[in-house]
């Protein structure tokens, strides 16, 4: 997996660019298994941290009708072999988290990319959202994912990438969690125009 995963978040491409999206919408169900976890402690600054180790498996299915024609070979398994999180104090503390996937859909579609964001955090509060949860959530994951289409069928996949926004449930503890998963992934295919 290269090092640099690429985002089509460069402002100066977006404009310059001609771009067509399409989009991706998916419900998932799968399962997070602790690997490893080591506890952290540091001086200066005076923290405690919990460094775990995951790995991450989800089974998209297409949610209609925000799913695209070109969003529904993505459907098949997404692994993240090395999902790493770095938690304040413990599992049940906020923390971040990051890792590399490999997205293997139907009709020869494949994607590799990141994911990346926030770990027991509550984003859908007061007073801008709805009161549907805390600032500190236990058992959630959100963040971004991204990544380039490596393999497809159809020919108009052919340099595109991937950009999307997802949540994730899982039962939490103080060991970082594990056990099934059930999340929502919402996005866009962003493909080169060619005339």
């Amino acid at each position: 997996m290269p090092s640099q995963i690429p985002c089509p978040d460069d402002p100066a491409l977006l404009l310059k660019q001609g771009l067509c999206l399409n989009a991706l919408s998916k419900n998932m169900k799968g399962t997070l298994r602790l690997n490893a976890s080591k506890e952290q402690k540091c001086e200066v600054p005076l923290c405690k941290a919990l460094k775990t180790v995951h790995l991450l498996k989800l089974s998209p299915v297409a949610h209609r009708p925000c799913d695209s024609r070109l969003g529904r070979p993505f459907g098949g398994s997404i692994v993240v072999e090395r999902l790493v999180t770095v938690f304040d104090q413990d599992g049940h503390h906020r923390g971040c988290h990051a890792g590399d996937f490999v997205w293997t859909g139907t009709a020869g579609a494949q994607v590799v990319g990141r994911m990346s964001g926030m770990t027991n955090v509550g984003t859908h509060r007061k007073p801008v959202f709805a009161d549907c949860q805390p600032c500190d959530a236990r058992g959630v994951m959100e963040g971004r994912i991204c990544g380039r289409v490596v393999a497809a069928e159809d020919p108009a996949m052919k340099g595109c990438q991937i950009m999307g926004a997802y949540r994730i449930r899982f039962d939490p503890s103080l060991t970082g969690g594990s056990g099934a998963v059930t999340g929502v992934l919402e996005g866009v295919i962003v493909c080169p125009c060619r005339a």
